[in-house]
């Protein structure tokens, strides 16, 4: 008999009470085969598989205790949920894959540890809970008793009897989805795969150095010595590079030492004459 149909058939029955469940199998814990881990993490009991949903506290729980299995390592494997508990929802059954005529029960798993070492080989392969014949009947079931319930109390005019005339919607009893009176839970479930990807990295803010330029001039120049340490040190830069260039107009270039070589040229007037001797040596 597969554990999953028989929690969850109990829990429609029970009109999704958990606490009528029977408290000897709500402390039992569950050993699970994960079908897959992405992009649902769908758990199976060796029959059926549904998926599972994580309290936050589960989550923190899983990252600090197994920090080095990620998400998708699980996937194939067995996991041990120790504390769990059912809910039944209303949800929309054309966008919930794991549900039937717009209801839900979901495995609320608030406690569990991967057993990595058992591959968890299956006898056969797991099928949807929700496509099961049996499962679906208790489903409606559930849905008619609820219907019937709100048509017995409903107070509407019946159709004459003597031939008078009527309306069409005499005896008709209207009710809104089914006129479903269950107490829904809300437990706040997050996705095992979010919550076990590291948070992205804010903004970096503006980078404060420490020190000032002088104060690493000063440290280097400290400990360099001759060789190798002198060459790096002009690298370094100093004190002196460091201060602002004066305003003070630099005054005119001094002619230097003129030599008679053409390199020695500083001036154009000693340069036309050398051009002016040039010429003069080519036309001898």
């Amino acid at each position: 008999m597969s554990a999953f149909k028989t929690l969850f058939t109990d829990m429609i029955q029970a009109g999704g009470d958990a606490s009528k469940l029977n408290k000897a199998n709500q402390k039992q814990q569950l050993r699970l085969y994960v079908k897959e881990a992405s992009p649902h993490f769908l758990v199976s009991d060796s029959q059926f598989f549904v998926p599972a949903y994580f309290t936050p506290e589960a989550a923190v729980n899983f990252n600090s205790k197994f920090a080095s299995v990620s998400v998708d390592a699980l996937a194939g494997k067995v996991i041990l949920v120790t504390k769990w508990d059912l809910e039944l929802r209303r949800v929309d059954s054309n966008q919930v894959w794991t549900s039937y005529a717009g209801l839900e029960v979901r495995l609320i798993v608030k406690e569990f540890k991967p057993v990595m070492q058992d591959q968890g080989a299956l006898p056969r392969h797991p099928t949807n809970l929700y496509r099961d014949d049996e499962f679906k009947t208790t489903i409606q079931e559930f849905r008619f008793a609820a219907a019937a319930k709100a048509a017995a109390s409903a107070n509407v005019s019946m159709a004459p009897l003597n031939g008078n005339k009527g309306t069409v919607a005499q005896g008709v009893v209207n009710c809104a989805t089914d006129a479903w009176s269950f107490k829904t839970s809300n437990t706040k479930t997050v996705s095992l795969r979010k919550a076990a990807s590291p948070k992205k990295a804010g903004t970096p803010g503006a980078v404060k150095a420490t020190g000032g330029a002088k104060k690493v001039a000063a440290k280097s120049a400290g400990k360099v010595s001759s060789g190798k340490g002198a060459a790096i040190s002009k690298f370094a830069g100093s004190n002196k590079a460091k201060k602002s260039v004066s305003k003070v107009t630099p005054g005119k270039k001094s002619g230097g030492k003129v030599s008679k070589a053409t390199t020695g040229v500083t001036t154009m007037k000693q340069y036309a004459n050398v051009l002016a001797a040039a010429k003069k040596a080519k036309t001898k």
